[in-house]
């Protein structure tokens, strides 16, 4: 595999624009080669570079050799014997030298001045013809191979030869006064230009002086080199910048989880004491601020008795103890992402797990830092090999060996020592001590997916029966609409409802797997944005085999149902023995089908059903946003209850217009995401962006009720009121999805209306979700131009369910490449896990360095004074470099383009009252004070300077200790 694709393949896609920009490194290797190329050879192959000395060194008054070129023999003249060279001294040595030494640039091979006359290697030969000189290794002798000659080589050396007598033709036979001359004096040039030589034989080995076109192409060579070397410069500058700041902050979160660790162990130590030590709880009492734990005095014990230490806690008990650490009650030192009571106590099993998880998780970003620093190694000698085959440089690899050896991210071996930590630390704490299978677990978070060919092969398979088994199942169904018999053409079309919405949630589920796909290809890390368990994380293809499986199964009962297939009272009884299937296969606690995938499934249901009550994670609110397009299937869940609990008895009466149930059924997704707007908001305190986008949910919320009175009421009022809130609602989502969720519209990007970063490797699905997606946000209007059907007809109903799916799947494609492109620029390659203590000053986001593309002048400049380890280097942005906006001149587009990512954070406190408390004022939030362009201008230089401060304690800290 070429190293271009390796790069592409294994580079972290959020740190792309941070390592050696490979492709751009071999175009200047090439302009180089192409400079050498158009240059005369005997200067390009004595053309001294950066990487290759001069390759003859002369005297001041040393002349410059030459040779005479061959003469021509006229008819009837006596053949001359051939021109004698004029000898260099040391010109053996050097040949020999350019084999075994490192500094001259004399090649093998390269035609050189003759040798002297008494040198091996000058011979008479009468038949005047061109050869190389001797070998520098020689054959054994008597090698047949070597002492005859193929006719290949005699038809070349002949072809040479005559092209050689063919142009000197043109030279005069020189005298014998003038040969002697031109033995002991350098020949002067020709009165022919040398840039005229009619031969191009001639123009090669000449050795004439250079005209001024070859000095030009002698400036050329050099010049290009330069633009190669100041290249490689700033982008081994950026390489070691950015390696030695993500070093820096991986030294600070590990002393942050050993604290961590320490505290969890002594607080574990003390519960597992339980009454036998009474100063421990003493201790703890005078800790508290409330006198909550007086209670626990007696249920320590009973909690001790029930729940028994495993083997893990007793490992902890023979560890050595550490001084306990009282927590300090100043704002400043509140560790936790939520604003939790003084008297809060985490368990020791809460700690365990998120500790637990913040080691993995850091352990992967260890990983991560050794992989870039290797990549870019790799790619620094790919590009030197490539120039030094292009310039026959020597010695080889000058560059390496002069300035990437001797770079930190090549010495460094803190990064090893930091790996080490790590799985002491998670055997000692997690695993006993055994550290080999600490190792183990930590390792397999890195571990490649395998080959998933076999998953594709099974997708296909099962595609292509489902598919066969439903268009069969249609064409039977259909033919059942127009049966003379009335009840089974009105149980059919139920049936086909509630099939309906069966096939939509599979279209969507489909969609999703297709947008795996594209992003995968596109290097869009969406197992990182959806938080996906690494070991248990299944590929795209794997994924695939659940939508493939169920439009199987989909097809099959179709198919069965339609055919009536079975015992008459089976007709109206397969969709639910569909339904029971796919629910069993969801919620199987088996260890089988991709359990642990199926396991975050279920629990982000859980999570959204109680939509308020959780903090809101970005599976939260997208899984939310997935259910506001299947509105359809959602009154569906009315439908199919109420055709079965009636025993299907008068099915209209589980129409739209007569239940209102559905009604609210289908204004159960909004008001899903209303809730999570409103705890967004009270976990922030940011009006914008949580109200302003609860408002939009409270328009759709509004706008499904009044849908649902019409088709009850079925007044004109009602459908002006519909009409009227829709449209002012599509107005509002479509706003909101071009500039929010998608970040496009960017008056001052550098792609035009879209924004700086983007994922896709093409433009035009961009532009075509800028104009599909508001289009299919008005799809409403069908309900409105067949207005005289208050039922909606089932083909009208599902047509505008189809179309609201299909644009969902494009959203949810933008939305998470949006989201991928807000991680790169702010290089954010792992998950901030919230530690469970409070103890000294959080680094809140150790992957927070903002990118050069979102940073304004000022911002790099006061970051620059403030520290030169948070310093971004931005050479190779090239193109991507834009003209710095300020504060004050941020566009409407660009706030909102900025505001997205607030939308899925963990829950965190207001960012002015974070400042203030590291400031120790009193904790008290100046939002409203503030102005909001002001405060989202100044979000990441808030950021950086916090981080500025954090180093500081720390330092200040471990000075003290």
């Amino acid at each position: 595999m070429k190293f271009a694709k390796e790069l592409e393949r294994d580079a972290v896609p959020e740190w792309r624009i941070k390592y050696l920009n490979y492709k751009a490194g071999k175009k200047y290797v090439k302009a180089v080669s192409r400079a050498i190329n158009r240059t005369p050879r005997s200067l390009s192959n004595r053309a001294p570079s950066f990487f290759r000395p001069a390759l003859v060194d002369r005297a001041p008054g040393e002349a410059q050799p030459s040779r005479t070129p061959a003469s021509s023999t006229a008819p009837g003249q006596t053949p001359r014997s051939p021109p004698q060279w004029q000898a260099i001294p040391g010109a053996q040595a050097r040949e020999n030298q350019s084999l075994t030494g490192e500094g001259n640039a004399l090649q093998y091979g390269s035609c050189v001045s003759t040798p002297p006359a008494n040198n091996p290697l000058a011979r008479d030969d009468s038949r005047n013809e061109f050869e190389l000189p001797a070998p520098a290794m020689r054959a054994p002798p008597g090698s047949p191979e070597l002492s005859r000659r193929t006719d290949t080589m005699r038809r070349g050396l002949s072809r040479f030869a005559a092209n050689r007598r063919a142009a000197s033709a043109a030279v005069p036979p020189l005298s014998n006064t003038e040969t002697a001359k031109s033995r002991t004096l350098p020949r002067r040039p020709t009165a022919r230009p040398f840039s005229e030589s009619p031969s191009h034989l001639r123009r090669i080995w000449s050795h004439a002086p250079r005209s001024d076109s070859g000095a030009q192409q002698f400036d050329l060579v050099r010049e290009r080199e330069l633009e190669l070397h100041d290249f490689m410069d700033s982008e081994l500058d950026k390489v070691e910048s950015f390696y030695k700041l993500k070093e820096k902050q991986a030294g600070l979160r590990l002393i942050l989880l050993k604290e961590q660790l320490h505290e969890m162990r002594n607080r574990r130590i003390q519960e597992m004491a339980g009454t036998e030590d009474p100063g421990i709880y003493a201790l703890q009492n005078r800790s508290n601020e409330n006198g909550n734990d007086k209670a626990n005095g007696w249920v320590q014990p009973i909690k001790v008795k029930i729940f028994p230490p495993g083997p893990n806690s007793k490992a902890l008990r023979s560890m050595p103890r550490t001084p306990y650490l009282p927590p300090s009650t100043s704002g400043e030192t509140r560790r936790d992402y939520s604003r939790r009571p003084p008297d809060h106590d985490v368990s020791y099993r809460t700690a365990k797990r998120k500790l637990k998880l913040a080691l993995q998780e850091f352990y992967r970003g260890l990983e991560l830092l050794k992989s870039y620093a290797l990549l870019n190694r790799t790619a620094f000698r790919k590009l030197n090999k490539k120039f030094d085959k292009a310039t026959n440089a020597r010695p080889p690899l000058r560059y390496m060996n002069e300035k990437v050896n001797k770079a930190w991210f090549v010495n460094s071996d803190v990064l090893e020592g930091h790996i080490k930590a790590v799985e002491d630390l998670y055997a000692r704490y997690f695993e006993r001590g055994n550290r080999k299978l600490a190792a183990g677990k930590l390792r397999s978070l890195s571990e490649k997916s395998p080959d998933e060919s076999g998953s594709s092969f099974l997708n296909g398979f099962l595609i292509g029966t489902g598919v066969v088994f439903t268009v069969q199942g249609l064409i039977y169904g259909s033919q059942l609409l127009f049966d003379d018999d009335a009840q089974l053409s009105l149980h059919t079309s139920y049936l086909m409802q509630i099939y309906a919405g069966y096939f939509l949630m599979l279209l969507l589920f489909a969609l999703f797997c297709i947008d795996c796909f594209i992003w995968t290809k596109n290097k869009v890390n969406y197992p990182f944005i959806f938080e996906f368990e690494p070991r248990s994380h299944i590929d795209w293809r794997r994924l695939a085999e659940f939508p493939s499986f169920f439009l199987l199964l989909f097809g099959v009962f179709i198919w069965m149902n339609f055919s009536r297939y079975g015992a008459e009272w089976m007709y109206l009884y397969y969709p639910v023995i569909l339904i029971g299937i796919t629910v069993v296969i969801i919620f199987l606690p088996a260890p089988v089908l991709a359990h642990k995938s199926r396991k975050w499934f279920v629990y982000a249901h859980w999570r959204l059903l109680l939509a308020g009550i959780y903090p809101v994670e970005f599976r939260d609110f997208f899984l939310g946003d997935m259910y506001c397009s299947l509105t359809y299937c959602m009154a569906n869940i009315e439908l199919f209850f109420c055709l079965y609990a009636n025993h299907w008895d008068n099915p209209v009466q589980c129409n739209s217009n007569n239940s209102r149930l559905l009604g609210f059924l289908i204004t159960l997704p909004p008001i899903w995401r209303f809730f999570q707007c409103l705890r967004r908001y009270k976990d922030t305190s940011n009006i914008f962006p949580h109200l302003v986008n609860s408002g939009k949910y409270a328009m759709t919320i509004i706008s499904f009720m009044i849908l649902s009175l019409y088709r009850i009421n079925g007044t004109r009022t009602n459908l002006a009121l519909y009409i009227t809130f829709s449209f002012i609602n599509s107005i509002y989502v479509s706003i909101w999805d071009l500039f929010m969720d998608f970040s496009l519209l960017q008056a001052q990007s550098r792609h035009f209306c879209l924004r700086d970063i983007l994922a896709l490797k093409r433009r035009w699905p961009y532009y075509t979700i800028m104009v599909v997606d508001p289009i299919l946000r008005f799809a409403w209007i069908l309900y409105a131009i067949f207005a005289h059907d208050t039922q909606h007809s089932t083909i009208v109903s599902f047509l505008v369910s189809v179309l609201e799916v299909i644009r969902r799947g494009m959203w949810a494609l933008f939305r998470v490449e949006n989201e991928h492109c807000a991680n790169v620029s702010q290089y954010k390659a792992s998950r901030d896990v919230p530690l469970p203590y409070r103890i000294e000053p959080l680094m809140d986001r150790a992957s927070a360095e903002p990118s050069p593309i979102m940073q304004t002048e000022e911002q790099r400049h006061e970051l620059a004074q403030s520290t030169t380890s948070f310093t971004a280097v931005a050479s190779t942005l090239g193109t991507l470099r834009r003209r710095a906006d300020t504060s004050s001149a941020r566009t409407f587009s660009k706030i909102l383009a900025e505001a997205h990512k607030q939308d899925f954070q963990k829950k965190r406190k207001p960012l002015e009252q974070t400042v203030g408390e590291m400031e120790g004022r009193d904790g008290h939030s100046d939002d409203d004070d503030e102005d909001e362009d002001e405060e989202a201008a100044g979000l990441m230089e808030v950021r950086e300077v916090r981080e500025v401060r954090e180093v500081r304690e720390v330092r200040r800290r471990e000075d003290e200790v």
